[in-house]
């Protein structure tokens, strides 16, 4: 087998590790045990140390794919509209969805930001995330959009913990809240905190 041929195979043994860790973390409500995850993806314990070094390793990785993934599709994305409203509408409704679909995503944003592991790198994340949002609003003010007498780092942090929370309580209601549901009354929340038409 070729050097390159070996190093693909490595990078997929990895992805399926990953993504039993992944399925063993939802399984788990936001616990993981390495020979869990070793079982489930069909491999030795020591192939997945060997890829993931511990348990924080494994849990790194997947906290790194999601802050990926949020920000190529959620964060740094410049959605359509004429208005600020209708770009965060869109957004809005992006993120919720994105929540809905990947349960991996919500037990990130909820149990696992309060883990030692990751404190100090999702304060981090998170002051990047406002500040970038805080930007987003201020330029929404200049434009006569929002009210200029709102603090934009501030409306933008009760913002993103509103959604948050908003997706994990209509995630937990039994039933679960309908998606389409969930997302016109997370935007509403989200419209009247930053004093936008709802529509």
């Amino acid at each position: 087998m070729s050097q390159s041929a070996v190093k693909e195979d490595r990078k997929g043994t990895r992805a399926h590790i990953l993504q039993a860790a992944r399925e063993e973390l939802v399984a788990g409500n936001g616990d993981l045990e390495v020979a869990k995850v070793a079982t489930r993806a069909g491999v030795s314990a020591g192939l997945t140390y060997y890829h993931f070094a511990n348990k924080s390793g494994l849990l790194n990785a997947i906290v790194s794919d999601y802050h990926a993934t949020m920000d190529d599709n959620l964060l740094a994305v410049p959605f359509e509209g004429a208005t600020w409203a209708e770009r965060e509408k869109a957004r809005v409704y992006a993120m919720v969805e994105f929540f809905y679909r990947d349960p991996v995503a919500i037990l990130i944003a909820t149990r696992l930001r309060t883990d030692p592991t990751f404190a100090l790198e999702e304060a981090e994340r998170n002051q990047r995330t406002n500040q970038m949002g805080a930007r987003n609003v201020a330029q929404a003010q200049r434009d006569g959009e929002i009210d200029p007498a709102r603090d934009p780092l501030l409306l933008v942090s009760m913002i993103l913990a509103g959604v948050t929370e908003g997706v994990r309580t209509a995630l937990s209601a039994e039933p679960p809240m309908p998606l389409a549901a969930a997302q016109a009354e997370i935007w509403t929340f989200v419209a009247l905190a930053a004093g936008v038409p709802v529509a």
